[in-house]
């Protein structure tokens, strides 16, 4: 019992200094959200961020920042595998997550108004494409798997090929 407990306040440690969402981590770890704020402040020295989660179209505001996100959630099926269909795959996101990062720092230029997706914004993409919120398309012009939520702002269209049009315009 005790090493359960032991390894659910470990998770939650690990996704409080990722800066994931106290409600997620509480859902994930099952531990008291009083608890995990306390932790949050030791470890950030602030208070935790509060409010209602953002959907998956939320996030995707830009082409860029689908087209970044597409790549995080490509990473994510990947990682993951067909499971990431059934469940919400915790070794899975945070690997694809931290792979993504890792790219986003070294190899995608993001525009200075665009940052890449936190940990919170990639465990909801992860959640929407569970429930079928989310989803991917092929493109059959560049032929990539792309991101697509249910509740886009965006139309339809591939990101990466509205981005270089964009870019050739």
């Amino acid at each position: 019992m005790r090493l359960a407990h032991h390894q659910r306040m470990e998770t939650a440690t690990t996704l409080i200094h990722r800066e994931m969402r106290i409600s997620i981590v509480g859902s994930i770890t099952g531990i008291n959200p009083k608890i995990l704020r306390v932790l949050h402040h030791d470890i950030h020295g602030k208070g935790s961020v509060a409010g209602p989660l953002p959907s998956t179209g939320g996030i995707l505001s830009t082409r860029t920042i689908q087209a970044t996100a597409s790549v995080f959630a490509a990473l994510y099926r990947s990682v993951g595998g067909p499971g990431i269909f059934d469940g919400i795959k915790m070794h899975a996101l945070i690997t694809a997550h931290d792979l993504y990062l890792e790219l986003c720092q070294n190899v995608i230029t993001i525009t200075p108004n665009a940052r890449p997706i936190n940990i919170t914004q990639a465990w909801i993409i992860a959640r929407d494409i569970r429930t079928g919120a989310a989803y991917f398309r092929h493109c059959r012009r560049c032929h990539i798997h792309y991101l697509l939520p249910n509740d886009s702002r965006l139309s339809p269209a591939c990101p990466i090929c509205a981005l270089k049009k964009r870019g050739s315009g």
